[in-house]
């Protein structure tokens, strides 16, 4: 039976999105002498915008013969109240960059990376963009 590696997946990625210079330099904020790193799981309620909300994981197995290989698909939800859609596109942009390199996830060999699915769009509240990026991770589960 296929692991679903939501955990360690959700940590490399939270890691790896606070390790990347192009996306801390476009949510990390000081306010008020409060550091924010604008890269949430859950998101507190003096958080400024923009920031990342690492979203809902899904994940999609398959059977290899002996092999315990999943897709773990992880949504990145991008929050801005930027008039007009520019900083929530380059807050995409840096985060689908930030993936170009292979991802180290504990217990896992990443096979492959990719994205399914990228938009960014206003919000029902007519304040808020939303841009949403959909990464996959093919995974093998490492053997001990």
């Amino acid at each position: 039976m296929p692991s679903l590696a939501f955990a360690p997946t959700q940590q490399a990625v939270y890691s790896r999105l606070l390790s990347t210079d192009t996306v801390t330099k476009l949510v990390n904020q000081t306010v008020n002498g409060k550091q924010y790193k604008g890269v949430y799981d859950f998101v507190p309620d003096d958080a400024p915008y923009p920031y990342i909300v690492i979203g809902e994981p899904r994940t999609d197995p398959f059977t290899v013969k002996n092999s315990d290989i999943v897709d773990v698909f992880i949504t990145l939800h991008i929050w801005s109240n930027y008039k007009g859609k520019k900083e929530a596109y380059d807050i995409l942009t840096a985060c689908h960059e930030a993936f170009l390199i292979k991802l180290d996830i504990t217990g896992y060999t990443v096979n492959n990376t990719s994205w399914s699915d990228a938009r960014v769009f206003d919000d029902i509240d007519g304040v808020l963009r939303h841009g949403v990026l959909t990464l996959k991770f093919n995974l093998e589960k490492e053997r001990v």
